[in-house]
């Protein structure tokens, strides 16, 4: 898949503000992968894989390369933590692309150790931004929390929670702990100051034991005191690594045994779901066939009207909702712009973020002599697109 935002034979580029220069509050296309775009919530699509990937039951999402895997997951992620209700299912991402480089697939207790450190990354987290979670609960479960928070985190607790009180947001957590949880609605400094005094109690220690028992401990706390109706595994990034990305065969032994426990989690209201590019549905399907593991399997699926849709939503909330459309900057005779975009491309996300980003930066390059977004703005994008697709990675072995 493409990756860059220039034609070298193209006109020079517009400054690192264009999108300012047509009336956007920031760069609604420049995020192609979905985990680092802070404004992801403000224009999500509404697909129905999300039902699948939320409910309790192992599930296999499966899109091709760019087809929105990881921005379900993140949408999932931030749905689970809408409020501090208890309806909602408690999001752990556990990106395998982040995992030690050793060569070789994680042991199951390896895994274990990575889903833990991922798990409690993503409840401090989660938890700083919904601090009344966990100050609502019993002093209790405020101690275990902590103990278990410092068995897992990569770093100590302590450090964690200075850097609240410091900068008087969990936005400071983020980059360090779990991207994909920059919620919406942060709560006032003075509420995340009682969370941080809540946690810092001295007194408790880092919950002992082996790998296996803290993650029960974790999962048993999260859906019993904490309130969550059940735990999903959002398992991305195999295909990240490119030794994964040469081979689907090996790549799908990154995954195999965590289907393994996945009955047995399955008892502790703990569900897998799986994010894997199509190459590698046969690989793994086939796997969970001869060794009788139920999983169900969903593709997401994107037509015409979702790619309009995203296109526009993305254009509204840059606009803070004074474009509608991308026809508002256009020539009178261009006219239903992001359909003109979706019908002449691959229907695949990032490659219509690409296309009209790159339809945009050549309008905004010329932005000093007037004008607006014309024809040939859109051809030209569509244009380089068709002349770099050749550019793609070899298809990976079977």
């Amino acid at each position: 898949m493409m990756t860059g935002n220039y034609d070298p034979a193209s006109p020079t580029p517009a400054s690192a503000d264009w999108f300012r220069r047509i009336g956007l509050r920031f760069d609604p296309y420049v995020h192609l992968e979905a985990s680092g775009d802070p404004h992801l919530p403000e224009y999500t699509v509404n697909l129905d894989i999300f039902r699948v990937a939320l409910d309790a039951a192992p599930t296999i999402i499966v899109a091709p390369p760019g087809g929105g895997k990881t921005a379900t997951r993140v949408a999932v992620t931030r749905t689970c933590w809408f409020d501090i209700g208890g309806t909602y299912p408690f999001p752990l991402p556990y990106n395998l692309g982040m995992a030690p480089l050793t060569g070789k697939p994680p042991t199951a207790t390896q895994h274990l150790r990575l889903l833990l450190e991922a798990g409690t990354c993503a409840l401090l987290t989660g938890l700083a931004f919904r601090p009344e979670r966990l100050l609502r609960s019993s002093d209790a479960t405020i101690r275990a929390t902590a103990a278990i928070l410092r068995a897992g985190l990569p770093g100590p607790l302590d450090y964690y929670l200075a850097i609240l009180r410091e900068t008087g947001t969990p936005a400071g957590l983020t980059p360090l702990l779990e991207r994909t949880y920059a919620l919406t609605a942060p709560p006032q400094p003075d509420v995340l100051h009682l969370f941080c005094d809540a946690l810092a109690d001295p007194g408790v220690d880092a919950m002992r034991g082996q790998a296996e028992d803290i993650f029960q401990a974790f999962a048993g706390m999260l859906t019993g005191a904490l309130g969550f109706s059940h735990i999903l595994l959002l398992i991305d990034g195999i295909d990240a690594m490119y030794e994964n990305q040469a081979d689907v065969q090996y790549a799908a032994r990154w995954v195999f045994d965590l289907f393994d426990r996945a009955e047995a989690w399955t008892g502790s209201n703990t569900f897998i779901k799986l994010f894997i590019p199509d190459l590698m549905e046969a690989a793994v399907t086939d796997y969970l066939h001869h060794h009788a593991i139920a999983a169900r399997v969903a593709h997401i699926v994107w037509n015409h009207d979702l790619l309009v849709s995203m296109l526009r939503k993305r254009i509204s909330a840059a606009s803070e909702e004074r474009f509608e459309s991308l026809d508002a900057i256009s020539t009178p005779a261009l006219n239903d712009v992001e359909r003109q975009i979706v019908v002449n491309l691959p229907p695949l996300p990032r490659v219509v973020l690409q296309v009209t980003r790159q339809a945009l930066l050549r309008y905004a390059a010329r932005l000093e002599n007037g004008g607006q977004l014309d024809e040939d703005d859109i051809h030209h994008a569509i244009a380089w697109y068709r002349r770099h697709a050749a550019q793609q990675s070899p298809a990976p072995r079977v």
